[in-house]
């Protein structure tokens, strides 16, 4: 992290199709987080709280902390991962959660009221509560309610940090076969946000994607990147950038230089790793992966905990350098 000023910026666009589980935590944000300061509460019970904004109504719920992580792992991850990669997730949750609350409260901003977070992975991360893991649940609440609360319970309160300092510990749906470098997303350089080799991914029913595009369609999407296409289409799309992960970082629309994150935010695409072809008239964009890449891949997490890792591992696997510490 070179400035905090970098470190609220890439808080706001760090859980873009993450999906909540592969996801879709989704998607790359494509709105900014708001400013919010976390102020966690300890009261005559000496639990720890936090304050919900819920998207969809603006209401604010007040829960207990331990609440918090179990209805943002049920969000963020599939019931029907492994113990070992929910424990992961469960760490790397409360570790978001709290390095959010300690940006907002040193930066003292705030348009979130009364709340600490939002309950949108688009914002901050996923959270659903009891009502809503029932019903996303139906028969089968009690059976993964069970099941994540054990692993929750098993690491709650430890989190991760890097030389003292709680790590941003982002994650996504699933990569392109190795993770993808803060540097490389968003151009700052973050020790322990490296590229790391996730082969467990290319598994994934959700690991290759397409997309097509008619001409008529990508021009139009290429103007809210601010760029004007014409003459001949097999001219519009020029050289793809591309980092050693296979990620992109910068796509040449006509003669300008586009980011990869702003063309995928524009165009709908599920990751920064695609190659486009163009035929007939139609754009055809092929992804591989779900999710901006950085930090855990959920999917790369089941697969390690499958093959016998455990949750301390899957994390230093794709945390590297960090330290568990606990709360």
């Amino acid at each position: 992290m070179k400035t905090n000023v970098v470190i609220i910026m890439i808080i706001a666009v760090s859980m873009i199709l993450c999906p909540v589980a592969a996801v879709g935590v989704n998607p790359d944000p494509k709105t900014k987080p708001a400013q919010t300061q976390i102020e966690t509460e300890e009261t005559a019970d000496g639990a720890e709280y936090i304050s919900v904004m819920s998207s969809s109504t603006g209401d604010i719920a007040k829960v207990k902390m331990r609440e918090y992580v179990i209805g943002s792992v049920a969000a963020e991850m599939s019931a029907l991962y492994h113990p070992e990669a929910l424990k992961a997730q469960a760490v790397a949750s409360y570790t978001y959660a709290k390095k959010v609350g300690e940006q907002n409260e040193k930066y003292k901003e705030s348009s979130l009221g009364e709340a600490d977070i939002t309950d949108s992975p688009d914002t901050h991360q996923g959270y659903i509560n009891e009502k809503q893991r029932r019903a996303k649940w139906g028969e089968k609440f009690e059976e993964y309610e069970a099941k994540i609360e054990a692993a929750v319970d098993e690491v709650f309160g430890q989190y991760l940090t890097y030389n003292g300092d709680t790590a941003l510990a982002v994650y996504h749906a699933n990569s392109a076969g190795r993770t993808q470098s803060a540097e490389t997303l968003w151009g700052t350089e973050i020790p322990y946000l490296i590229s790391v080799e996730s082969p467990g991914d290319k598994l994934s029913p959700s690991y290759v994607s397409t997309q097509e595009f008619k001409k008529s369609e990508f021009k139009k999407l290429a103007k809210n990147c601010d760029i004007s296409l014409d003459g001949d289409a097999e001219e519009w799309v020029g050289e793809l950038t591309k980092a050693e992960s296979g990620y992109v970082m910068s796509v040449r629309l006509g003669s300008t230089e586009v980011s990869a994150s702003k063309f995928r935010e524009e165009f709908g695409l599920k990751s920064c790793c695609f190659d486009i072809e163009y035929s007939d008239g139609v754009f055809t964009v092929t992804c591989c992966g779900y999710g901006h890449g950085a930090g855990m891949s959920q999917y790369g997490a089941d697969y390690m905990a499958r093959q016998g890792s455990t949750w301390r591992e899957i994390l230093e696997h794709y945390y590297p350098g960090t330290e568990i510490e606990t709360a």
